[in-house]
């Protein structure tokens, strides 16, 4: 508080006192006198408490010295200035009122954040506090994105879709987000063809220069499916391929030697569907926590929160699904998990308008009106990190 610091013996039961202004502590500038009985010295947000007082007036409660001067013994000296103080009713002042104690938010040994840490503002702000010049960090990883399919356009061309037998890109405007929201430093997209060789180029280029090759598209078994092909022409060494989850079946990790030219070792390949709502559904679940995995975060999963089904989840219980819903909020503090919309794996707008994920695990065929079920929060839907949204928690992982 801008105010007065004052000694709190020297204010009367209700706060009152009229006191001789003694000099100003300012930020960066502390004031050198020792305050003493019916003595006050001006003070500024953030200065240091003057020696002998304990308290500080904020200045709204006095009269901002306009009350009159207190002369001095000789003619020489400066007149001294006073100051009255009178609280405004219902503000009390008592010792250590406005005054910030040494140690009162951190002390020697005390831990501020561990390695898995996001550097947030918060956490930075905090770790700067402590006059650290530097602190080590893990590097972002780098992600390349490659979105193969003869039939994308760019967006901004609306001439071209006329017919129906073009689609526009929308994943290498959209994806991006989602893997930079998760630490990554993302290289510009590629676009590709439905064709091999092409597809092969683009996968030895980016794995020179990324941690982590996201491909989207011909990943299933198709003649037009040649994400597989390239792949072993460059050397793939698989860890999977295909996943039982739905949206999203055709999904294939391993890794790729990086090649000549490029630095030792091996890139992570993940390619994922080229339908819009399979690719970003398998973006969430799985490209995320590699990509939080990567760069060294301790919590790599998307948060949930556990919701109530207010309407039957149905689907084959050989697959996990993942549904777009609406999140309700309930009596009690709890949450009710509504369809999102239509649920096919090429209708956009129910992820434009979805909250999170429902997940019903494999081996439940449906869920019914009323049921327990986890959400997996979409990141962009507004929850924020500390909300205290429901039970909320880290993805069952």
């Amino acid at each position: 508080m801008d105010g007065y610091a004052v000694m709190a013996a020297d204010l009367t039961a209700g706060g009152h006192a009229s006191l001789r202004v003694v000099g100003t502590s300012r930020p960066g500038a502390p004031g050198e006198h020792v305050v003493s009985r019916g003595e006050a010295m001006r003070i500024m947000t953030g200065a240091l408490l003057p020696e002998g007082a304990d308290t500080v007036v904020p200045v709204e409660d006095t009269d901002r010295e306009e009350s009159g001067r207190e002369a001095s013994g000789g003619e020489d000296e400066p007149t001294r200035t006073r100051v009255a103080i009178h609280p405004r009713p219902g503000r009390t002042v008592t010792p250590g009122s406005h005054v910030r104690a040494p140690g009162e938010e951190m002390r020697t040994g005390d831990v501020l954040a561990c390695s898995g840490d996001a550097l947030g503002p918060g956490r930075l702000a905090l770790l700067a506090a402590t006059g650290m010049p530097t602190l080590p960090v893990h590097p972002a990883p780098r992600v390349a994105l490659i979105v193969t399919g003869d039939e994308l356009v760019a967006p901004g061309a609306p001439d071209a879709l006329q017919g129906g037998v073009l689609r526009v890109d929308i994943l290498s405007p959209t994806l991006p987000l989602l893997l930079r929201g998760a630490g990554a430093r993302v290289l510009p997209p590629r676009r590709v063809g439905d064709d091999q060789d092409a597809l092969r180029s683009a996968l030895l280029e980016a794995a020179r220069h990324a941690d982590l090759v996201v491909t989207t598209g011909g990943a299933s078994m198709g003649e037009a499916d040649i994400v597989k092909g390239a792949l072993d022409d460059v050397g793939w060494i698989p860890n999977f391929w295909r996943i039982r989850m739905r949206p999203g079946s055709p999904v294939s990790f391993g890794r790729i030697p990086r090649g000549a030219g490029g630095p030792e070792g091996s890139a992570a390949v993940l390619s994922l569907p080229g339908n819009p709502v399979s690719a970003m559904v398998t973006t969430l679940a799985l490209a995320l926590p590699a990509i939080r995995t990567l760069g060294g975060h301790r919590r790599r999963f998307l948060r949930s929160l556990s919701a109530v089904a207010l309407e039957p989840l149905q689907g084959p219980d050989h697959l996990t699904r993942f549904f777009r819903v609406h999140l309700e909020s309930l009596e009690a503090g709890r949450w009710g998990a509504r369809l999102a919309g239509h649920q096919g794996s090429g209708a956009m707008r129910s992820v434009a308008v979805a909250d999170g994920l429902a997940v019903i695990p494999e081996g439940r065929a449906s869920i019914g009106d009323g049921t327990p079920v986890e959400v997996l929060l979409l990141p962009d839907a507004g929850w924020a990190e500390d909300s205290g949204a429901g039970q909320r928690r880290e993805g069952g992982r």
